[in-house]
């Protein structure tokens, strides 16, 4: 009788469920360990997932949603209550708004610049408005004395012939910009300047 004992219990041992992954041995790279099975998962982090959707860390599949703000479009934020991207409020004219918009920042708004920001015109005729000029075949708009310029401006200085600064204008790519509407985001220009006013 014992000499069957010793086969049955080897039998029984090679019967023992043979788990593929656990603690001590993780799954590749792209796959889970689910109950001993590595099985393959769409995302590791929400990185890996479309923007306005993050990576659940229960069933790594992205689903539509957020668990923190860079999961968002620019001009958004996360909700995490409830786990959705919702417009923020804006503090600062040129990181929180978009194209020719100022920040409102007592009621977290942004609003259309409008008037002469990258107006068309000709150097020849006077349609920018007083203290504006006309540059590169558009108007800028005066900003001295600190006067802020909309998102996607820059405030630059102009000088006479001899390098006088004589004012200082909201300019940006507006040839580029011509099919953009208000509140589109925009690389910010670098115009530094200074730029002459050619007769001046």
């Amino acid at each position: 009788m014992i000499r069957w004992v010793l086969p049955a219990l080897v039998l029984l041992a090679g019967c023992k469920p043979k788990f593929e992954c656990d603690e001590e041995t993780p799954c590749e790279f792209g796959f889970t360990c689910v109950v001993g099975v590595c099985e393959e998962v769409a995302c590791a982090t929400s990185a890996q997932c479309p923007i306005d959707n993050y990576c659940d860390p229960a069933s790594r599949q992205c689903v539509e949603g957020c668990l923190e703000t860079n999961d968002c479009l620019a001009g958004t934020v996360c909700d995490t209550d409830e786990n959705v991207c919702v417009e923020a409020e804006c503090e600062n004219t040129s990181t929180d708004c978009g194209y020719k918009e100022f920040c409102n920042s007592s009621t977290g708004d942004c609003y259309e610049a409008g008037g002469d920001f990258c107006k068309p015109c000709e150097p020849q005729d006077d349609e920018c408005g007083a203290g504006n000029i006309c540059w590169a075949g558009y108007c800028g708009v005066n900003c001295e004395g600190g006067r802020e310029c909309p998102s996607g401006f820059e405030c630059a200085p102009f000088t006479d012939d001899v390098g006088n600064i004589v004012t200082y204008q909201c300019i940006t790519y507006c040839w580029l910009y011509e099919g953009y509407d208000p509140g589109s985001f925009v690389k910010p220009p670098d115009l530094k300047g200074p730029f002459v006013l050619e007769g001046r």
